[in-house]
């Protein structure tokens, strides 16, 4: 009887243990794939027809939410956007002249707008081919134009720039990972 109790026991730990381990894994992704500027977020998702999910995972890939931030090759904000695809953007959205990439590139609200904006446009150039759209994000238009095949789809294995096909790979997984926890 007392070895039948010991081994409910140890089942009984073992299944609790599991539990906790489940619930700090959530946790930890929790922590990992924050939320933050969710109204921004969800509002230009919503205007340029762009999956919040996807926004939120690059976000994360490029700054860490971190509005302050910095690249080696000039890209800035929580999007990373470098200075002639914020011009390009502008003209898209109808700024006029009164945004600058001085003034506004780490202002949150023009500098989500702007990197969704250029995600959904990116998107619809590559007839919603995600893996185009985040390469060209990454690496340019002119490179993926390059390495597309000739049915116009891009497979991670045709990026042949590494950095850009992890930077592809990392955004996609912290999509899946944020329509997990938030879908």
């Amino acid at each position: 009887m007392k070895t039948v109790r010991s081994i409910a026991r140890k089942i009984f730990c073992l299944i609790i243990v599991a539990i906790l381990i489940f619930a700090g894994y959530n946790i930890y992704l929790r922590v990992t794939h924050k939320t933050d500027f969710s109204d921004l977020v969800k509002h230009y998702s919503n205007e340029y027809g762009v999956g919040e999910q996807l926004i939120f995972a690059v976000i994360k890939c490029e700054s860490g939410f971190d509005k302050d931030a910095v690249s080696g090759a000039g890209a800035r904000g929580l999007m990373q956007l470098t200075e002639e695809t914020f011009y390009d953007v502008r003209k898209m959205v109808g700024n006029g002249e009164e945004y600058t990439f001085e003034t506004h590139w780490n202002d949150a609200d023009t500098n989500i707008k702007y990197g969704t904006r250029y995600i959904a446009y990116l998107l619809e150039l590559f007839d919603g081919d995600k893996v185009a759209a985040l390469a060209s994000y990454n690496a340019g238009m002119g490179h993926v134009n390059k390495w597309l095949g000739e049915n116009r789809r891009l497979e991670l294995s045709e990026i042949q720039f590494p950095e850009t096909r992890d930077y592809v790979e990392r955004v996609l997984e912290a999509e899946k990972i944020y329509n997990k926890l938030y879908s």
